[in-house]
């Protein structure tokens, strides 16, 4: 009976290890989150507004309208990056206007049906931005090949091209977390 006493001594000296969570601290883990989909919302915009400025810039700065495929390039370029901030402010406001006042269960399904637009937007219409801003990129290239020296042109088709690679990991990343979490509030459907 000794060695049961010494386990049951042992057992009852174990730091408890499970925490309570209080419901402040998940109003505080909540609010943070909405904090970070907000920021995500503003910093996308802001980077895809700064790259529309440079393109107007170079745009007019090169006066594209004398070459055909720097006008259709640049051109391409500009509207789909345009077509990427409104459905940023989309999603923006789609998410803006769920309330945290409602019940639990159309609280989920508002947020469900926030990150179903999410999965569109990510599946469907920023592969075709992608593939439109590539091909507007593309178009550029033979007005660098005959304007820039060559290691010049060599450094915007690396670059460029290695941009839109690394764009692509991040694009398929972000869309995974999205879908784990669209996943997850499936799982809360009763």
């Amino acid at each position: 009976m000794e060695t049961f006493d010494e386990l049951q001594t042992i057992w009852r000296m174990q730091p408890n290890t499970v925490k309570q969570t209080t419901a402040a601290a998940l109003m505080q883990k909540g609010e943070a989150s909405l904090k970070q989909i907000r920021r995500g919302h503003f910093g996308t915009i802001a980077i895809i507004t700064i790259l529309l400025v440079v393109l107007i810039g170079y745009f007019i700065w090169v006066k594209a309208l004398k070459n055909p495929n720097l006008t259709i390039g640049l051109s391409l370029m500009i509207v789909v990056m345009l077509a990427r901030v409104v459905l940023e402010w989309i999603s923006k406001q789609r998410f803006n206007s769920i309330s945290l006042n409602l019940s639990f269960n159309e609280y989920r399904a508002s947020v469900q049906s926030y990150y179903i637009w999410r999965k569109k937007v990510h599946t469907v219409f920023i592969p075709m931005i992608y593939i439109l801003y590539t091909i507007g990129f593309t178009l550029l290239l033979p007005a660098f090949k005959a304007n820039l020296s060559y290691g010049m042109y060599l450094y915007c088709v690396i670059s460029g091209y290695g941009f839109l690679v690394v764009f692509a990991f991040f694009m398929v990343r972000i869309l995974k977390k999205e879908m784990k979490t669209l996943d997850f509030l499936k799982k809360l459907d009763y």
